[in-house]
């Protein structure tokens, strides 16, 4: 069954052929549910936390939901980005240096800006997360 969250093989197998650090494994699986499952919880995560906090940026307000999850798997796959479970759900969290090592990345000039606001979304929302719920 397919839900709004959903992501087909060929798109999650697209998507994995840039990995090549934590997330590499993943590339090379026989089982293409795993891959599956783990851009879907990148979808959800971007899509359901991430999305008040990057509605109002001129860059993410007009990308496609594919393109936050394909950045953040990046993250993650060259590890400024932590990939964790915190009180039984799962959350993206990025490392303390996250910041200075975009800025270090050639490769990442022209997308400094928006990559330092997806990076300031998941330093929100993992703020959220842990403050403690007076109810």
């Amino acid at each position: 069954m397919r839900t709004a969250f959903s992501v087909s093989a060929s798109t999650a197998r697209d998507l994995s052929k840039q990995w090549t650090g934590r997330l590499a494994s993943y590339r090379r699986h026989r089982n293409d549910e795993h891959l599956q499952a783990l851009v879907e919880e990148a979808l959800r995560y971007c899509g359901f936390c991430l999305e008040n906090d990057l509605t109002a940026s001129s860059y993410w307000g007009k990308m496609p939901l594919s393109r936050r999850v394909a950045v953040l798997l990046y993250l993650v796959d060259h590890g400024i980005v932590d990939r964790k479970t915190l009180k039984g759900r799962r959350v993206f969290i990025p490392l303390e240096s996250a910041e200075d090592w975009i800025i270090s990345q050639p490769a990442l000039i022209p997308y400094f800006e928006p990559t330092l606001e997806l990076i300031a979304a998941l330093r929100r929302e993992h703020g959220r997360r842990i403050r403690p719920s007076f109810s």
